[in-house]
């Protein structure tokens, strides 16, 4: 995947977050890379949903984006990256971004071809807040999301070679 493309998920993800408060993340867990938990792990159209009120840090790295997510109660560290994820949008005001050739084939197979629609384009950031679309109030003193720079060719450094999976950072 080229960097442009990680970049563009990144900062729709980043734009979303910021001012709407709440990501439909739409993945392919099957790519490689992909850190999810097990039962999931089999699954081209998953879908996450991160938001600026939960109490962990979200990542957004240059490759991927990292959080301690939820299931079922039961917290696991996920690692999305980029080249998995084939929708970000905000199921509420249906703003949004389909990348259409990163659809897995089962998917656009099962579904047929994807319009754009309904998710609506990402207004101008002066735009926002857009008068129907309020966002979710973010708690003070939580940290929200976190905006890793760096290059998309190559990942952050494993600090500790000898661990079984990343632990969260907490940014203060």
């Amino acid at each position: 995947m080229s960097d442009n493309f990680a970049k563009e998920k990144a900062q729709v993800v980043q734009r979303l977050l910021k001012h709407e408060g709440r990501v439909m993340l739409c993945l392919d867990a099957t790519c490689q890379g992909v850190e999810v938990p097990r039962r999931f792990a089999s699954d081209p159209g998953l879908m996450l949903v991160i938001n600026v009120n939960m109490p962990q840090t979200i990542e957004i790295g240059p490759v991927a984006i990292e959080s301690e997510l939820r299931f079922g109660g039961i917290p696991h560290y996920c690692i999305i990256p980029y080249n998995a994820l084939w929708s970000a949008f905000n199921p509420d005001s249906g703003h949004g971004v389909l990348w259409q050739e990163f659809i897995p084939p089962i998917i656009r197979h099962q579904h047929g071809p994807y319009p754009t629609g309904p998710l609506k384009p990402l207004p101008d950031d002066d735009d926002w807040p857009l008068p129907d679309a309020a966002p979710e109030p973010v708690k003070a003193g939580v940290p929200a999301f976190k905006v890793i720079e760096g290059n998309g060719d190559i990942p952050p450094p494993d600090n500790n070679p000898g661990r079984s999976r990343p632990k969260l950072r907490i940014v203060k």
